[in-house]
């Protein structure tokens, strides 16, 4: 590559990150061994750690007063041709990427629970609850790419991928004849958020080589003048997993043997015996434009296959187990 190297460095003024946390709560009893709570939790996390290209930035067309896109489309060769996205151009040419390690990180969570509690009594005893949260901010955590394309800096902050808005709990235990216990675990959480983005390579001002990772996918579009592809932009983990229910339950006897008290126990895990999918990421494959590759699904299209980082919950689980307490 001709590029010339790139390089990390760190803020001189870099401080430690730190989050303040505030919680309220009050909690009232309904009815003998019945109490219903509510708590609001408000966490501010500050002077997080990210990185960011010190070295590329972005520049406005002053006819339109849209961000430039007169080159960057890696295969042009000597030509210098558009590729549908901002065009990035460099201030130290004697240097490719210069990522400078800082506070440039922030995310709040807020969260409201209501919880009602049964305690111990009559044999069997009871909590639910349901919660309503909000985390939001620029980037999970130190190791993302985020900063890295100063294009995509207004599409960061936005959902946490561990954003979940509705959260609904119920767990019971009773007490049976003849040393037997059964439990019963429930609830059903809303969808976390996910991420469709392009990875592509580009070149700047200075014809330097640059991966890229932005937001949005390739999408065709159908007119007057045919059809043509336009690059989409979408904002960070703009989209979301469907809801999950998830339903357990567990069933223990105890036993004396001899001087030694054990139990045995049966588990059944997810007895709706659901398959869900839980998407990570969400990447479309470029298209190729000279040369088109259909796909499976429409052999008239240009666009090539979806890959998805994700993992796939498989159905019901047993596990049976035994205990020796000595």
């Amino acid at each position: 590559s001709k590029a010339p190297p790139s390089t990390t460095q760190v803020d001189g003024g870099l401080a430690t990150p730190f989050n303040d946390e505030f919680t309220i709560g009050f909690e009232r009893e309904l009815a003998p061994e019945v109490a219903f709570a509510v708590t609001y939790i408000s966490r501010n996390f500050r002077q997080q750690l990210q990185d960011i290209d010190l070295n590329h930035s972005l520049r406005t067309d002053p006819h339109t007063g849209q961000l430039t896109d007169a080159f960057g489309n890696a295969d042009c060769g000597f030509a210098r041709c558009p590729d549908g996205k901002p065009d990035l151009f460099i201030h130290n040419f004697f240097f490719n990427q210069v990522l400078r390690v800082g506070n440039f990180n922030e995310a709040d969570y807020r969260g409201i629970e209501l919880k009602i509690v049964k305690r111990l009594s009559r044999r069997w005893e009871l909590q639910g609850s349901y919660t309503y949260s909000r985390a939001v901010g620029a980037a999970e955590d130190f190791q993302s790419r985020l900063g890295n394309d100063p294009s995509v800096v207004e599409s960061e902050f936005g959902p946490l991928d561990f954003d979940q808005r509705h959260v609904v709990k119920l767990n019971t235990i009773t007490f049976l004849p003849g040393d037997w216990q059964l439990g019963f675990s429930g609830g059903w959480s809303s969808g976390l958020p996910y991420s469709v983005f392009t990875r592509f390579f580009a070149v700047d001002n200075f014809d330097y080589l640059q991966f890229r990772t932005r937001f949005g996918s390739v999408e065709e579009t159908n007119d007057a003048a045919g059809r043509s592809i336009m690059f989409q932009s979408r904002q960070r983990n703009s989209e979301r997993n469907h809801g999950v229910f998830d339903f357990n339950v567990r069933a223990r006897k105890s036993l004396v043997i001899g001087k030694v008290s054990a139990a045995v126990f049966i588990e059944v895990f997810n007895i709706l015996n659901s398959d869900d999918l839980r998407i990570f990421t969400v990447e479309p494959t470029a298209p190729q434009v000279n040369n088109p590759t259909p796909t499976n699904l429409d052999p008239d299209s240009v666009l090539g296959p979806i890959q998805l980082d994700a993992v796939r919950r498989f159905g019901r689980r047993f596990q049976v187990g035994f205990q020796i307490h000595f």
